[in-house]
């Protein structure tokens, strides 16, 4: 049994710190009490994270603000380049320079040479000229595409199943006047009337150091063109035929 002496020994006094009511610190005052660094230990601990969250939050919301709501350059000439009919860098250096020629604003509107379509051969069918064929008949069927240039083998296919405008209805006379020697023509599936539905490109200036070229590069007008016009300033430019 224990002694009364040693239970009173073991009884806490009133006065103890855990019978103390305890006062919650405000922010304010914990920050208040300490020092410099130990500011910095504690923000460390307990808002860093929290901190780079909402900034990483803010800064995502406001680039998709800013993609959503500045409007992007409208393509008034889309030119689809098949099976490398022209090098990505001369590509480039097209599309740069047409763009100055036809005096356009690059914040609104953009000229666009698309080197990307690989077709590739028939026998020779890999998942990029599948997926590259799949993009090229989306583009024409919705209207996306304004000219293409391929070589002759791979143009003829398209043009016989009528994706191109006969140029005779499309281009000024003084272009027809200066370039009927190098009209590509065909017939198509409800036409069988031979037509110029392409004109070959070995004799524009971005070809003068080509050589021979065993598969002759063709562009055509698409059907369903929306700027036309401009398709038509791009072969006087691709000539250097002036007005």
């Amino acid at each position: 049994m224990i002694e009364k002496s040693k239970l009173e020994n073991t009884v806490l006094d009133n006065s103890a710190e855990i019978y103390k009511p305890r006062t919650e610190q405000t922010e304010k005052q914990k920050l208040s009490e300490m020092t410099f660094k130990e500011k910095v230990t504690y923000f460390n601990n307990y808002y860093r994270f929290k901190v780079i969250v909402i900034i990483l939050a803010v800064a995502g919301i406001g680039y998709m603000a800013y993609s959503i709501l500045s409007p992007k350059p409208e393509t008034v000439l889309y030119a689809a380049v098949v099976n490398s009919a022209m090098d990505d860098e001369t590509a480039a250096a097209v599309q740069s320079d047409f763009a100055e020629k036809l005096g356009i604003d690059p914040k609104t509107q953009e000229i666009l040479i698309d080197s990307s379509f690989q077709l590739g051969s028939e026998g020779n069918v890999s998942e990029l000229s599948m997926a590259s064929q799949q993009k090229l008949v989306t583009y024409i069927a919705a209207a996306q595409i304004d000219v293409i240039i391929a070589p002759e083998s791979v143009f003829a296919n398209y043009a016989r199943m009528g994706n191109f405008s006969k140029l005779s209805d499309e281009l000024p006379t003084d272009l027809i006047t200066a370039l009927t020697d190098s009209f590509y023509y065909s017939e198509t599936e409800e036409d069988k009337t031979s037509s110029p539905y392409g004109i070959y490109l070995d004799g524009a200036k971005i070809y003068d150091n080509a050589g021979n070229l065993v598969d002759r590069p063709v562009l055509g007008v698409v059907v369903n063109s929306k700027y036309k016009q401009n398709a038509g300033e791009f072969v006087r430019y691709l000539f250097d035929i002036n007005k």
